[in-house]
């Protein structure tokens, strides 16, 4: 299940956590609020999701078989 967690500081600092999008897909999700909030990026933290690839997700299928 994708989720995004939009949490606002008393600053004013904006802290976006995304859990559920594998691969790139979380930047490409992000792009559009970065876009929004004037792309202020601070600081970017990738999950291991953000390594996941499709060729990750076929070796596990075979070996699941």
């Amino acid at each position: 299940m994708e989720k995004i967690n939009i949490s606002i500081g008393a600053d004013g600092a904006v802290e976006l956590q995304l859990a559920g999008f594998e691969g790139g897909k979380c930047l490409d999700v992000t792009k559009t609020l970065e876009t929004l909030l004037g792309n202020e990026i601070v600081e970017r933290e990738l999950t291991s999701e953000y390594y996941v690839t499709e060729e990750v997700k076929q070796e596990e299928k075979i070996s699941d078989s």
